[in-house]
């Protein structure tokens, strides 16, 4: 119903500022280090193209120095909404159109988290996590679609533009039952070994070379490899 005769005549008439926009936080969200797979709800970029817009930005503004702190901004709240149950899934339309308000009706060149967090709020889409849903996002396993965003959290230091494979620390390889019982696991603890392989505790970011480099490798003796001595 919105897609009316008027509303399509301005998008055409403002479609390469539109483009732009739109480009520019695909490429916001790609720095963060999301991909068609860890990007769990495209929804998103919806919002931050609308500020990118709003503000007249272009390109520049994924990597200038100068707005490193408002990317920043951008990156914890999408990376929050991202692992929170439930923000991107039902009342979306109500929720996208919160969101334009609060963005529009800031005027400073800041992205206006406070003013974005109590509109969620207020219809119910807080991003607090109380401690039963901390409790979930720590029983999060390799392969799940939020993971990426718990371990984005966990290694905040990392340059995410760049390719991130999630690594196990202490490799599948070494989970097998003969694996275990040869490196001295009791046997009634081996299936209680093999059941926590997947679990983020055991999950790292790592870049793709390295990644590959690791193998089966155990920790102490990676850590004696050349990516850790100069």
């Amino acid at each position: 119903s919105n897609f009316t005769q008027s509303n399509m005549s301005l998008m055409e008439q403002q479609w390469t500022n539109i483009r732009t926009s739109l480009l520019t936080a695909v490429e916001l969200l790609g720095s963060f280090g999301y991909t068609s797979r860890t990007l769990t709800a495209d929804s998103v970029t919806i919002p931050i193209a609308f500020y990118i817009h709003k503000r007249g930005l272009d390109t520049s503004y994924v990597s200038s120095s100068s707005t490193a702190s408002d990317r920043s901004v951008i990156q914890r709240w999408v990376t929050r909404s991202l692992m929170k149950r439930g923000i991107w899934g039902s009342g979306l339309d109500t929720l996208l159109g919160r969101l334009r308000e609060s963005i529009r009706a800031n005027d400073n060149p800041i992205f206006p988290i406070t003013e974005i967090e109590q509109s969620m709020v207020s219809i119910g889409k807080s991003l607090k996590f109380e401690d039963a849903e901390v409790s979930e996002l720590l029983d999060l396993e390799y392969g799940s679609r939020r993971t990426f965003p718990v371990l984005a959290t966990v290694y905040p230091g990392l340059d995410l533009s760049k390719s991130f494979h999630e690594d196990h620390i202490f490799p599948r390889a070494r989970f097998k039952r003969a694996a275990l019982v040869k490196a001295g696991v009791p046997t009634d603890k081996v299936e209680e070994f093999k059941n926590k392989v997947n679990g983020l505790a055991n999950l790292q970011l790592l870049p793709g070379g390295p990644n590959a480099e690791k193998s089966a490798a155990l920790p102490s003796d990676w850590l004696k490899g050349p990516h850790f001595i100069s």
